[in-house]
């Protein structure tokens, strides 16, 4: 594990830092530079709980209009079922809803609301309204509608017992005591808790889908309102992921100065999602793909503090009751209790990620294809997903190609590209920067070696073998931007660009000129602009969907 040597105290003072469920963190020490660099979170700023898109509608109030004489009042011991039923909606809303343990359901009940009951009382109520969350000690785990308590019940009612098949099921899973990542299945999840980390990984995913689902709906949902304002523009501004890698670089080259700075802006970033409507690599960012690039880095210290703000800007920006607000405790929980078990949610949500987007736009989608490739290079995929990547992309382009023509074709997969080095790079490892570029060239040689396209020029190849040759040295490329091998790149750009000037180049290099003036290569960018500008229109070949 790393040093924490690195960090100010500062630091770790993000907003919240007084809440309850906060507890103290990582002793780390270090110049003052980096506490300086953390925002605060300002209820009154312009950033308004009112402006943010993301709201929803505020959860039942907790019984509010007892309040003002609550301290006057001695705590209600429950006695009959009436004064249970007049706090259920406030318990289950505490208990299943906000997922709290039973202790601090009990702290919360006699503190606000005056009622005072014990674990034994609570949980025979639990039993007679049939709740169920998971099994604490580890044993037996059943699902959410088959506890003991309602057994015994259907049995003093004669109702028919068990079905063999539930045995089954109850047994087998009474057997594992290993945590294991969801399976996902038509009905998305199977929550089949086997202890309480495990429920709160499945119960995070879960309630993850619902944001991805709805995302996954947009015609081109990679495409937010910041995005409209041009490609380059937003290709000038880095994403969450991008200055969290550089903030650790930083780190790890003993500059906490700047390293601070990074990692200030962005929290900034952060807080303007949640203002603007978060969108696609908001919630990839946020939620899954920052929590994997510093848990892999070994900085856990700079993963409370993350988590920690994240948690409390979404309470504050949104409600506590939000999906996202709960998936950041959830996570900021996690690192708390157990940072390997954050590992088990990272695998569980690019699952989760890649079998949501497939099925609801389709195996064969561009989206889809492009959560596969990372998922393939930064994961561990099952060998099938490995297998059918080409063939679904392979079939993904003949679809595009007569439903949208080659122009907007090679426009579409051209902005995903410019994703790659966005999402996926920064995550890399010295492992997967190897399996990638593997990969890569395996994906050359395939396409070079084909009978069709030996001593054949490269504009004569078929349209998919020719963006996969553009498509392998750009990312290579890209890989070696990032390692700081500027040489290659150029050398690997260069190469991506050999073909005669037809539509396709142009609009493949007005992509790598793009990309280049977003990472400061001014000089190579303005190379590429003066050969384009030499393209007469012309040259531009003909949709092959147009009379």
């Amino acid at each position: 594990m790393r040093s924490s040597t690195t960090l100010a105290t500062q630091l770790r003072s993000t907003p919240g830092a007084a809440h309850a469920d906060q507890g103290p963190g990582p002793s780390v020490e270090s110049p003052a530079e980096i506490g300086q660099a953390i925002p605060e979170t300002n209820p009154s700023s312009p950033l308004s709980p009112a402006s943010v898109r993301w709201s929803e509608p505020a959860s039942q109030s907790d019984n509010s209009e007892d309040s003002d004489h609550a301290s006057a009042e001695r705590p209600l011991v429950p006695t009959s079922a009436a004064d249970w039923e007049a706090k259920k909606d406030v318990i289950n809303e505490l208990y299943m809803t906000r997922n709290l343990i039973l202790n601090d359901v009990m702290a919360i009940m006699l503190s606000k609301h005056k009622f005072k009951a014990t674990a034994r009382m609570y949980k025979g109520q639990f039993a007679k309204w049939g709740w169920s969350k998971y099994n604490k000690s580890g044993n037996a785990a059943t699902t959410t509608r088959t506890t003991k308590s309602r057994t015994t019940v259907a049995r003093r009612r004669g109702s028919n017992p068990p079905s063999p098949e539930r045995d089954r099921v109850s047994k087998s899973v009474s057997q594992s005591h290993r945590p294991r990542l969801p399976s996902f299945t038509p009905n998305l999840l199977q929550l089949l808790f086997v202890k309480e980390e495990t429920y709160e990984i499945e119960a995070i995913l879960s309630t993850y889908s619902a944001y991805i689902s709805n995302w996954a709906t947009l015609e081109t949902p990679w495409k937010t309102e910041s995005s409209m304002r041009g490609i380059i523009a937003r290709q000038e501004q880095f994403s969450i992921l991008q200055n969290m890698r550089a903030a650790l670089d930083h780190f790890d080259r003993h500059q906490p100065q700047q390293g601070g700075q990074m990692l200030r802006l962005a929290f900034l970033q952060v807080e303007e999602a949640l203002v603007t409507g978060g969108g696609f690599e908001a919630i990839w960012d946020c939620c899954l793909a920052v929590p994997q690039l510093v848990l892999a880095q070994g900085w856990l210290d700079i993963l409370l503090i993350f988590t920690r703000y994240l948690y409390h800007l979404t309470t504050l920006k949104l409600t506590a009751d939000h999906p996202v607000a709960r998936i950041a405790h959830s996570i900021f929980r996690l690192v708390r209790r157990d940072p390997a078990q954050l590992q088990l949610y990272i695998q569980g949500g690019w699952r989760l990620w890649v079998d949501l987007v497939g099925r609801t736009r389709g195996v064969q989608d561009t989206v889809t294809i492009h959560l596969k490739r990372g998922y393939v290079i930064l994961q561990k995929p099952e060998r099938d997903v490995v297998r059918s990547l080409l063939p679904e992309f392979a079939l993904s382009v003949e679809h595009s190609l007569t439903t949208r023509g080659a122009i907007e074709t090679t426009s579409r997969i051209l902005e995903m590209e410019m994703l790659l080095a966005r999402m996926y790079i920064p995550l890399f490892t010295p492992d997967t920067t190897m399996r990638a570029e593997a990969m890569l060239k395996g994906v050359l040689e395939r396409v070079s070696t084909k009978p069709e396209n030996r001593d054949v020029l490269v504009h004569q190849w078929s349209y998919l073998d020719r963006y996969l040759f553009f498509s392998a040295y750009h990312f290579l490329a890209s890989i070696a931007d990032y390692s700081g091998d500027h040489d290659r790149a150029v050398d690997c750009r260069r190469k991506s660009l050999e073909s005669p000037k037809d539509l396709f180049w142009v609009q493949t290099a007005m992509t790598l000129e793009q990309y280049l003036r977003s990472e400061g290569r001014i000089e190579e960018a303005a190379e590429i602009e003066r050969e384009r500008n030499e393209v007469p229109l012309l040259m531009y070949y003909e949709d092959p969907n147009c009379d």
